[in-house]
């Protein structure tokens, strides 16, 4: 039997980074406290930390000041991608060869052409 080989790695930390931009984005608007956005996702809260800090270095959060500022999406996370919430945490994207776990297929061109490449995922 053929095992398919992973297509895209993602750590934990980009999942817990996709969640929290899609909890933000759902927010109408109104700064989420990490404490919420952890309890809502039932994610760590350290780990939340640290995703969110690197979140805001991407330019993709805004961070408000004091106890009560929260986290907006910067208009670069709402005119961005999702590849770019990924980059931001686990830097370049890097696309098996195959699909398969050996290429079994003798050809020089992969049957399925560039559709991995021409998703909004990939560069």
């Amino acid at each position: 039997m053929l095992q398919m080989g992973a297509i895209i790695k993602i750590s934990e930390a980009a999942v817990i980074a996709i969640h929290a931009v899609d909890f933000i984005a759902k927010s109408d608007g109104k700064p989420r406290l990490t404490r919420h956005i952890a309890s809502g996702l039932g994610v760590s809260y350290n780990h939340l930390v640290k995703v969110m800090q690197r979140l805001t270095r991407a330019g993709l959060l805004l961070p408000g000041r004091g106890p009560k500022g929260g986290f907006l999406l910067s208009k670069k996370a709402k005119a961005g991608k999702l590849r770019d919430v990924f980059e931001a945490i686990d830097g370049g994207i890097s696309l098996s060869n195959c699909l398969l776990k050996n290429k079994v297929c003798k050809k020089p061109d992969c049957l399925l052409g560039n559709l991995l490449s021409d998703t909004r995922l990939c560069r």
